[in-house]
């Protein structure tokens, strides 16, 4: 599985607060909106760019239906400062958007419930894609503002525009619970797919006893990286579930305890992948140990044939002027034969052994 979950460097050191700066990495995204107008009776997909947004927030007035805002591209700021305008963000919030280091929160603010969330996917170009997300629930307004191209919400777009929605005829307040549900499930999704990983690594390290420690490494980070996650979303559904207010109502507070025993789910799959790739690792070093340790045998025995042979070698080899048995044409032949003789009954010695 390739991996493109990086730790996100800070690029704001000795700015005030409120300096607005982008500190992703998708700085070429073109901003540009998907604005979702949607009622009981159907919905529509309408598409700005950045110099559009005083036609977008004309349209959203006129049309007086519900929609949900979807932003994509953090890169430009003077679109970013408009938005905040045209939204009433406050300078504070508009740099928690942009600053894709801030921890996953939520706040309560007069008129909106602003949350930051991270949202984590797999791509065939990119693998695993761990990207900053802010949603804004306000009147009937959902708006979310993500770094790049590509996330976890297609079968929200489907369920709007499906002919029969449950979605379309309840308030924002689902809407935005569905994002976060489907947030979620993306969440479970990876980690379904490093179990089936970690399954395939097991079987691979069986069947040859040898894995690289690179790819336990990957997991390893992959499962942290989500793990990070787990307990501020804990806290931000705990929130929502406990604290009544009038962004969230009753009828969909019983689908937030949902989600967030999708939560809890999430972090018991992590805690057991973690183990499972622990176990792998030490399996693996066993597997290495233990091929070190067979090697070191063999040459071990191998010395120790050689031993009597190194003595029989250095007597034999002495400069005495006079020595029994170096005139005698068979000697080398004798020689050899004992030599071979003392290696062969060492060699049967230690193989009934099984010293090696």
């Amino acid at each position: 599985m390739n991996q493109s979950m990086k730790l996100n460097q800070p690029t704001k050191l000795n700015l005030p607060p409120e300096s607005v700066v982008y500190t992703g990495k998708f700085k070429n995204t073109e901003t540009h909106f998907q604005v979702y107008f949607y009622d009981d009776h159907g919905a529509t997909l309408e598409v700005y760019r950045d110099n559009d947004i005083d036609t977008m927030f004309s349209e959203i007035k006129n049309r007086e239906m519900k929609a949900w805002i979807n932003i994509i591209g953090l890169n430009c700021i003077d679109t970013m400062l408009a938005l905040g305008d045209r939204l009433s963000l406050s300078m504070l919030v508009l740099e928690d958007i942009v600053h894709v280091s801030q921890r996953s929160k939520i706040e309560r603010h007069e008129s909106f419930l602003f949350t930051i969330v991270k949202m984590i996917y797999q791509t065939e170009a990119s693998g695993v894609i761990h990207e900053h997300l802010s949603l804004v629930l306000k009147d009937k307004l959902v708006i979310t503002f993500q770094e790049n191209e590509g996330d976890v919400f297609d079968g929200i777009r489907k369920r709007l525009t499906e002919e029969r929605s449950r979605m379309r005829a309840r308030g924002t307040d689902y809407l935005y619970y569905a994002l976060l549900d489907a947030i979620v499930d993306h969440q479970l999704e990876i980690l379904y797919g490093i179990g089936n990983l970690i399954d395939t690594y097991d079987r691979q390290l069986i069947e040859t006893e040898k894995l690289s420690i690179n790819l336990l490494f990957e997991l390893r980070k992959q499962i942290m990286l989500i793990r990070s996650e787990v307990a501020p979303f804990k806290e931000i559904l705990k929130e929502l579930y406990d604290k009544e207010d009038h962004f969230i109502k009753d009828e969909t507070r019983v689908f937030i305890r949902d989600v967030s025993d999708h939560v809890n789910h999430v972090n018991d799959q992590v805690g057991l992948y973690q183990d499972m790739v622990t176990n792998l690792y030490d399996m693996n070093m066993n597997y290495s140990s233990n091929r070190l340790n067979h090697i070191m045998t063999i040459l071990t025995v191998f010395s120790a044939i050689f031993i009597p042979l190194n003595f029989m070698t250095g007597f034999f080899g002495m400069n005495f002027k006079h020595f029994p048995g170096l005139d005698n044409p068979l000697a080398i032949p004798i020689f050899l034969f004992t030599a071979a003789g003392i290696a062969i009954i060492m060699g049967i010695f230690f193989l009934r052994k099984k010293w090696y």
